[in-house]
């Protein structure tokens, strides 16, 4: 499978990997590859090299600031967003206008960003207010994973306008 990915920094993740231990969630799943998915983008197979070269291309072009993301719950095996995220969502649009131009039929859903803590063993049965836990995203990228995460590029977020110094 494709994926285009957020995942937080170091520091976060080990506060991430805490929240998890915390709970006794299962911690199966590698902490390296703890993430927020952006979009999904299908199988490779159904990609030539040609058109995954014009999505990189695409992506390539997405013009955004870093933004933050902000969880302040954790429902199930889920952090989220308790009041959602306006800045990644709009991210999310413009990354799914992106596919669109390169034709990836990506269906109609509503997009809520959040981070899977864990993928098997029970999940927590009512959503729980948390410590808020979040980052700034400074990149995003383009993931096979099939056997884990196999990074095939990156792209940072820049900075449009400058703060001024008060």
């Amino acid at each position: 499978m494709l994926y285009i990915m957020i995942k937080p920094p170091p520091a976060t993740l080990r506060r991430i990997c805490g929240q998890r231990a915390w709970y006794g969630l299962d911690d199966s799943y590698p902490a390296d590859r703890l993430h927020c998915t952006m979009l999904r983008l299908g199988h490779e197979a159904d990609w030539s090299a040609a058109r995954l070269d014009e999505l990189k291309g695409l992506l390539g072009t997405v013009s955004a600031e870093p933004f933050p993301v902000r969880f302040d719950l954790i429902a199930g095996n889920l952090l989220r967003g308790a009041k959602g995220m306006p800045s990644a969502a709009a991210f999310h649009r413009a990354l799914r206008q992106k596919a669109a131009m390169c034709g990836v039929p990506i269906p109609e859903y509503d997009f809520w960003l959040h981070l899977s803590l864990a993928y098997r063993g029970t999940a927590i049965a009512a959503a729980r207010k948390i410590d808020p836990i979040g980052w700034t995203v400074e990149e995003f990228l383009l993931i096979r994973s099939d056997r884990g995460h196999d990074l095939l590029d990156r792209w940072p977020l820049r900075q449009r306008q400058f703060a001024l110094a008060l």
